[in-house]
């Protein structure tokens, strides 16, 4: 009998680390770690992380996602590159924008005349099937004792609890004006949820490390930029190592499925609404966005992902 409980708790055993393992999140005074089987998941940063030699100091900032893990250890994001210093890794950003009578920017921190900061953490749960924290952030326009708040934000991210082949996650973004003023989005080609990806991917020369997006329509990165697809992947070897990361907007977001920017030599892209008309986050209002994380250790694999969207957009419906 004790033998048989022993092949049992065996058996339990295995199938736990086959479906998922332990999911753990873990918050220090400037980051939450999210780790599942004792594997790093993601990051999110509090507290600005210094600066890296050869990059002005105005290019600091907080409230974003780095780095963002692949299930055999690579980093799929990368953080202050040389080449636009204001692209962090997993981050929320409007570009032109007027405020008050006034041009903002929140996305070219090199113009000084906005940014986006984290100012505190707000919720945190932790079950077996997932882990989520919200942190809220402000957009701010001006410096020292004349900045003042345009819109606050609260990220909700959702790590769940998967099978050892792929990551899952979740960020939702509620925004709303901080005042009686509204904050108008002009119509532009980019602004709002991006994604960098690693220096690996930006070689000087073609596909570097077989680097390349994939749309859901099977469109590539020229073919690609500014349509409305369900999905973006980007995928290729870092490390050596085959890895993708696909992004899903929900069919409830504004405007889905939104136009999208994908550079035509960068390893970037974002969801940007803001390509189709302008648009206004009214006092009073609250503008939401949604989106889905599916990270692999292999080359983007178009079925696979497509089965995943499904799942995510008949859940969100």
């Amino acid at each position: 009998m004790k033998r048989l409980s022993l092949v049992l708790l065996a058996l339990f055993a295995s199938w736990s680390s086959a479906v998922g393992g332990e999911l753990k999140l873990t918050e220090t005074d400037d980051t939450i770690r999210v780790t599942l089987r004792g594997k790093p998941v993601l990051e999110y940063v509090k507290t600005a992380r210094p600066v890296p030699e050869g990059i002005a100091e105005h290019f600091s900032r907080s409230g974003y996602i780095h780095p963002v893990y692949s299930p055999t250890g690579q980093e799929v994001t990368g953080d202050y590159p040389l080449d636009h210093a204001h692209q962090h890794a997993l981050f929320f950003a409007w570009t032109k924008a007027t405020f008050d009578g006034k041009n903002v920017d929140f996305w070219n921190q090199a113009k000084q005349l906005a940014g986006v900061e984290f100012r505190e953490i707000v919720n945190v749960e932790r079950d077996d099937e997932h882990v989520s924290f919200s942190a809220k952030h402000a957009f701010t326009v001006g410096n020292g004792d004349e900045k003042v708040d345009v819109l606050h934000e609260i990220w909700t991210v959702t790590v769940h609890r998967t099978p050892e082949d792929h990551f899952l996650f979740d960020v939702v973004s509620v925004q709303r004006t901080a005042s009686d003023k509204p904050l108008v989005l002009e119509k532009y080609h980019y602004g709002g949820m991006a994604l960098r990806g690693n220096a690996q991917w930006l070689e000087e020369k073609n596909a570097p490390n077989g680097f390349r997006f994939l749309t859901s329509e099977g469109k590539d990165r020229r073919e690609g930029n500014h349509t409305r697809p369900d999905w973006v992947a980007l995928t290729g070897r870092i490390d050596d190592q085959n890895v993708s990361l696909a992004v899903f907007c929900s069919p409830e977001n504004f405007r889905a499925p939104q136009h999208v920017r994908l550079h035509p030599t960068k390893p970037y892209f974002c969801f940007a609404p803001m390509v189709a008309d302008r648009f206004t986050i009214e006092p009073g209002e609250k503008y939401v966005s949604r989106y889905r994380y599916l990270v692999t250790s292999t080359a983007a694999d178009p079925k696979a992902i497509d089965r995943h969207w499904r799942e995510y957009a008949d859940t969100d419906e």
